[in-house]
C-alpha cells in the first residue's frame, strides 16, 4: 500500500506548506504516514511525532464501546448521581460533601465499567460526566454549598476515570 501525497510546494523556494493550515510551512512530518505537517498539527508521542489523523487512528483501538454502552453509561451514572445528591443534600454538610463526593464519582466510574464489560468508547467520558451533573442538579436549590461541591467533586472523578491519557 502506498502513502498518499500531501505535498503543496511553491515553485519559487521548493518549500512544503500544510495541508491543513495553508499558510504555515510543514517543517516536520508524520513518522507514521509521512505526511508533511506545521507545529500546531503535530501530536508529540511517545515514538515521535504524529499527524492528528494517525493519532486517532491509533486510539480508535482503545475504543470498543457500542450504542448501548452509552445508554447504560448514562442510566447508571444518572441513577445514582441523583440518589447520592438527594441524601447528601437531606443530611450533608459541606464538608462531608469535600469527603463523600469522590468516593460517589469513583463508585460511579466503576459501576459503569462494570455494568459496560470494561467497554471504553470514545465519548464516555462526556456521557458519564454530563449525567453525574444532571443527577446532582435539581437539588441545588435545596442545598447549594453542598450539592456544588458535590457536582464538581464528583463529575470530575468520575469522567477522569474515562479520559484517555498519552
Amino acid at each position: 500500500m502506498t502513502a498518499p501525497t500531501y505535498e503543496t510546494t511553491t515553485e519559487d523556494e521548493g518549500q512544503v506548506y500544510c495541508p491543513v493550515h495553508p499558510t504555515a510551512e510543514a517543517n516536520i512530518r508524520c513518522n507514521r504516514c509521512g505526511r508533511p505537517m506545521c507545529t500546531k498539527c503535530a501530536v508529540l508521542t511517545p515514538v515521535g511525532y504524529r499527524c492528528k489523523d494517525c493519532v486517532k487512528q491509533q486510539q480508535d483501538k482503545f475504543f470498543n464501546a457500542q450504542v448501548l454502552d452509552y445508554i447504560v453509561a448514562a442510566g447508571v451514572s444518572f441513577f445514582i448521581s441523583l440518589m447520592a445528591a438527594a441524601l447528601l443534600s437531606r443530611f450533608g454538610f459541606f464538608f462531608i460533601a469535600i469527603i463523600i463526593s469522590p468516593a460517589v464519582g469513583g463508585l460511579i466510574g466503576r459501576a459503569v465499567l462494570r455494568m459496560t464489560g470494561k467497554r471504553r468508547g470514545r465519548y464516555t467520558a462526556i456521557v458519564v460526566g454530563t449525567c453525574v451533573f444532571l443527577g446532582g442538579l435539581p437539588f441545588f436549590l435545596v442545598n447549594p454549598l453542598s450539592i456544588g461541591i458535590y457536582l464538581f467533586l464528583a463529575t470530575s472523578t468520575a469522567a477522569g476515570q474515562f479520559a484517555l491519557r498519552l
